[in-house]
């Protein structure tokens, strides 16, 4: 998620993104390659943009044990006319939604121009919200328990983090508004900031080994 906002704030806002399985990625990124050459270094996209090309970008996201991976092929448009027949999206009308998470643009308090962050999309934030009141009203706390510590888990990119207070603040008042004062309110956690991480990633095929080794790994960004 980083690395994508990362790619759009510089300037690769058109993006198309799909599913590919693990097994037919290499060819998928080896094409890529060939036809937008994804794999220039930074010095060699920077050149590039100088000489008026396009600069493109191409990542992929493994989710836990599947043994698919989300793709999104991101560009950032040259002063020539384009010569590639792609149904290029626009991130800036058409969000770039990833995991229940959404790419937007807004404007905080003070600041000069709006910036880009993740958040929760609608969808996923209603239905988060919907757990939250029927657990209470239900009084299924192991439930509600396990929604806390999963929201505790949220990225925590401004957008999002905002949304988690929100969130939070709904656990409060719900409780006290459902529950008798005998019955303690469970503890939210502190919900932090994202820090910056470098940029790791692995190759496919030590992805494939990893699979088959060890299943059940969290979701990681490669390539």
């Amino acid at each position: 998620m980083q690395r994508i906002s990362d790619l759009v704030r510089s300037g690769h806002t058109q993006y198309v993104q799909g599913v590919i399985s693990v097994e037919k990625a290499g060819f998928f990124s080896f094409k890529m390659e060939a036809q937008f050459q994804t794999n220039r270094s930074k010095v060699e996209a920077f050149r590039a943009r100088k000489r008026g090309e396009g600069s493109a970008r191409l990542l992929f996201l493994h989710h836990g044990d599947e043994r698919f991976l989300t793709w999104i092929l991101l560009y950032q448009p040259s002063n020539q006319p384009n010569k590639f027949e792609t149904n290029w999206r626009d991130a800036l009308e058409d969000k770039i939604c990833l995991s229940g998470y959404e790419l937007v643009r807004r404007t905080r308090l003070g600041a000069k121009k709006p910036a880009w962050t993740w958040r929760y999309t609608q969808g996923q934030y209603e239905r988060i919200r919907e757990g939250i009141i029927q657990s209470i009203r239900g009084k299924r706390d192991i439930a509600l328990r396990q929604t806390i510590h999963s929201i505790a888990r949220t990225p925590g990119f401004a957008g999002a983090r905002d949304q988690v207070q929100n969130l939070f603040d709904l656990i409060k008042s719900e409780w006290r508004r459902r529950r008798a004062k005998s019955e303690p309110c469970p503890v939210l956690p502190k919900h932090g900031y994202a820090r910056r991480l470098e940029n790791h990633g692995c190759r496919l095929t030590e992805l494939r080994d990893q699979i088959k080794s060890e299943p059940n790994q969290s979701a990681e960004i490669i390539g």
